[in-house]
C-alpha cells in the first residue's frame, strides 16, 4: 500500500494492524493535511450485514465532535479496498503507557473521567463504540486522551463467537481476538450485541488495568480467558483504594442489569473522587502546617525557657560568688586614700605588743609583710604596711600570712 492513493489519500506509513484492518498514515491531497486511513479487513467488506452496519455507525460517528474523540472524516472504497479516513493523532496507545504496577490514582481518575465522558457523549448521540480497549485510546503529546475507532464494529463477528470462545489454541495465535477478547463483556461472549452496558464493562477493564497494571481476567487460551470473564473475580480488585474500587466493581458486574450502564455516572464518580482526593490532600497538608507551626512554637518556647533558666542560674551563681568575695574582702573595698581622707590611723592592737598585725578593720583585711592575710576585727582603722612597719608591727607568730 505504500505510495498508493485511495481516493485522494496518499498512503505514507503503516501505523498498526488490528482485527478489523490495517491503519496507515496518509496525506489528504485536497486539504493538505495528515490523516489516518484504516483499510478494512475483507470479512467486514464482504459481509453485507457488517458493511451496512459499519456504514451506518460510521455516519453517526462522523457527527461526533468531542475533545476526547478522534474524528471520522470519510468512508469509501477504491480498487477493492474499503477504507475509513480518520483524524491523525500524534500519541501513544494507552496500553503502551500503563507502567508495571499501574498508574497513580490521580492519573487514573483523570484519564478515566475523560474516557467516560467521551463515551457518554457518544452514547447520548446514539453511537456504541463496541471495541473499547487500550490500543483504541491514544495519549496525546499534551497528556490527554483520544478515543478512536468509533463506529467501526466489533472485531469478533457475531456468527464466529462460539467458535472463538471455545478455542484452545494459544491466545497469541488468535490474532483477531488477542487484543479484544479481554475487554468483552460476558453477555457479548454469549452472543449478544454490543451495547452501552458492554462499553461500560470495557471501561471497567480499562480502569482496573490502569490502576493495577494488569488485565482483570487472564487466560492462556481464548477458552480459558472466556471462562475467567464469565465466572472469575479480579484478583487485585480488593487492593484498589476507594472510591475507585467501587467504580470499577460496578462496571465489572457480570449481570448487565446490575452493572453501571451509564458512562456519564462513571465520569461523575471519577471526577467526584478526584475532588475528594484533592480536598483530602489539602486537609492532610493543613494539620501538617499547623503541626509545623506548633513545633516551631514549641522549639521557640523551649529555647526561651532554656535562656531564662540559664540566665537565672547564672545570676544566682554570680550573686553567690559576689557574697563569697565580699565576705573575703576581695571586692567593694575602698582603695588606699590619702591620710587626710582616711581619718585617724590607729594600729589595731597597739596596746598589745604580742599582736604583730595591721588591719583595715572596716573590711576585715589583715596585712602581712609582702602579702595579705584575710580575717575579721572589731575595731581600728586602715593602716598602711609602711606605717605599720614604721611602728614596729609584725605578723603574729600564730598568724599565717597568705
Amino acid at each position: 500500500m505504500m505510495g498508493k492513493v485511495l481516493a485522494h489519500y496518499e498512503i505514507e506509513e503503516r501505523l498498526g494492524e488490528g482485527g478489523s484492518g490495517v491503519v496507515y498514515r496518509a496525506r489528504d491531497l485536497r486539504l493538505e493535511r495528515p490523516v489516518a486511513v484504516k483499510v478494512l479487513a475483507d470479512q467486514l467488506r464482504n459481509d453485507e450485514f457488517a458493511w451496512a452496519r459499519l456504514l451506518r455507525e460510521a455516519r453517526l460517528a462522523s457527527q461526533l465532535s468531542h475533545p476526547h474523540i478522534g474524528a471520522i472524516y470519510d468512508l469509501g472504497e477504491e480498487d477493492g479496498n474499503a477504507f475509513v479516513t480518520m483524524e491523525y493523532i500524534e500519541g501513544l496507545p494507552l496500553s503502551e503507557v500503563i507502567p508495571e504496577g499501574g498508574m497513580p490514582a490521580e492519573q487514573v481518575r483523570r484519564y478515566g473521567a475523560e474516557i467516560a465522558n467521551a463515551l457518554a457523549y457518544a452514547h447520548e448521540h446514539g453511537v456504541i463504540h463496541g471495541d473499547l480497549k487500550g490500543s483504541n485510546i491514544l495519549i496525546t503529546s499534551e497528556g490527554s486522551t483520544k478515543l478512536v475507532d468509533f463506529g467501526l464494529g466489533r472485531r469478533i463477528p457475531r456468527n464466529g463467537m462460539a467458535e472463538i470462545t471455545s478455542s484452545r489454541l494459544p491466545l497469541g495465535e488468535a490474532s483477531a481476538t488477542a487484543g479484544t477478547l479481554p475487554y468483552l463483556a460476558p453477555e457479548v461472549l454469549r452472543g449478544d450485541t454490543t451495547s452501552m452496558a458492554s462499553d461500560c464493562w470495557a471501561l471497567g477493564v480499562l480502569l482496573y488495568q490502569m490502576v493495577t497494571g494488569e488485565l482483570p481476567f487472564q487466560g492462556w487460551t481464548p477458552f480459558e480467558l472466556s471462562m475467567e470473564i464469565m465466572v472469575g473475580t479480579p484478583s487485585k480488585l480488593g487492593q484498589v483504594l476507594e472510591p475507585l474500587q467501587s467504580v470499577v466493581r460496578r462496571c465489572l458486574e457480570k449481570d448487565p442489569a446490575a452493572r453501571c450502564s451509564a458512562a456519564r455516572e462513571v465520569g461523575k464518580a471519577l471526577q467526584a473522587g478526584a475532588v475528594a482526593a484533592k480536598a483530602s490532600d489539602q486537609r492532610a497538608a493543613a494539620p501538617t502546617s499547623r503541626a509545623g507551626r506548633s513545633s516551631a512554637n514549641t522549639r521557640w518556647s523551649r529555647k526561651r525557657r532554656l535562656w531564662l533558666v540559664g540566665g537565672a542560674v547564672t545570676a544566682v551563681v554570680m550573686l553567690i560568688l559576689c557574697v563569697i568575695l565580699w565576705q573575703q574582702g576581695r571586692i567593694f573595698h575602698p582603695a588606699a586614700q590619702p591620710r587626710s581622707e582616711v581619718g585617724v590611723n590607729k594600729a589595731f592592737g597597739a596596746g598589745t605588743p604580742e599582736i604583730k598585725v595591721w588591719v583595715n578593720t572596716k573590711s576585715g583585711t589583715y596585712h602581712c609583710p609582702g602579702t595579705t592575710w584575710y580575717g575579721h576585727t572589731r575595731e581600728g582603722t586602715y593602716m598602711t604596711q609602711k606605717e605599720a612597719q614604721d611602728k614596729g608591727y609584725r605578723p603574729a607568730a600564730d598568724r599565717a600570712c597568705l
